[in-house]
Formats: structure tokens, sequence, C-alpha cells
């Protein structure tokens, strides 16, 4: 709680609204990033994925260890794939807030490894996810999703798949 505390207060320090306007901006933002991440990620709903998400957003996430989703369609077909595979069956936000067009949310999921995913076979184990999100809004959609994740069961049973995705672009130290 204090460094979700500390960084709000980084960053509205950091703001150029007034902090009225702030205030009102920021709260909108919040609702936005809420309704994608509870109706969006929790339900896999892609008419929010539509409504709420800019055509180019970039999101930089464990579902592409290659390097960052770029645009709203890719980012759909990845996450699509993911939730017919691994289907949540609780999401909580654990925690949220905003400052101007940057917003943070905390959840714990619960997911179900129900279909074969990147060549690894499905086991039906209940597997928990806990993520913290960093959105970026501009007009009101969202350019930009940084996913931080401890999901070592997830990472652990995909670990086949991941690995030479992973591991293969580091460089050797000389």
């Amino acid at each position: 709680m204090k460094l979700f505390s500390l960084l709000l207060t980084l960053v509205l320090s950091l703001c150029a609204l007034k902090p009225t306007q702030a205030a009102d901006h920021s709260k909108a933002n919040l609702a936005t990033v809420l309704r994608f991440a509870n109706e969006g990620l929790g339900k896999a709903n892609m008419q929010v994925f539509d409504e709420l998400l800019d055509p180019n957003i970039v999101v930089t996430t464990g579902l592409s260890p290659q390097g960052p989703i770029r645009g709203r369609e890719a980012y759909k077909k990845v996450f699509e794939g993911f939730a017919d595979a691994w289907p949540v069956t609780q999401f909580t936000v654990d925690e949220s807030f905003a400052a101007g067009d940057k917003v943070v949310v905390r959840f714990t999921a619960t997911t179900v490894f129900k279909k074969d995913y990147y060549g690894v076979k499905a086991n039906n184990l209940v597997v928990p996810l806990k993520e913290v999100h960093v959105y970026t809004l501009r007009k009101g959609k969202i350019v930009e999703n940084v996913v931080g994740a401890i999901n070592f069961p997830f990472e652990y049973i995909m670990y086949p798949a991941l690995k030479d995705a992973v591991l293969g672009g580091l460089e050797a130290a000389k």
C-alpha cells in the first residue's frame, strides 16, 4: 500500500493539470481501465477490447515473450488464444489507482488449463495468476499496457514452449 501511495504522489506531482482537472481526468481513466480489466480481461469480452483500446496499442506481456504486441487486433488474437486455453473462473481487482494518463491495477485471477496451448498439453490444473498492469491512456483510449506478473505455476507449465522464446533472445556475457 505504501508503494502505491508513493507512486501516486510522485505521478501527481509531475502531472501538469490543475488538481481538480487531474482528479476528474484520473477518475475517468480509472473507470475505463477497471471496465477493461473486469470485462475485457476477466471475461474475455472482445467487444470491450474494441471499445476501450486504441487501434495502435502496444502491450508488453509474457504472453508475447518475443516482444511487445503491437495493435489492437494482434492483442485480441493473442488474448483470445490464451482465454480459450486458460479460461478465467475468478477475477478480483485487489488494488488500483490513477494519476493523470497512468492507471495501475493489481489483480488476482484463477484459470484452468483446459486446452493445449503452444504445444503444451492441457492438464486441467487450477492456476492462480497475480499481475500488475500499468496502463497509459490518451483521449479515453488505452494506448499502452505493461504487464508485470508473478505467475510461477503458469510459467512452469508453459516452460517447454517458453524457454526458447525467452532464453533464446538473451546475449551471453563477454
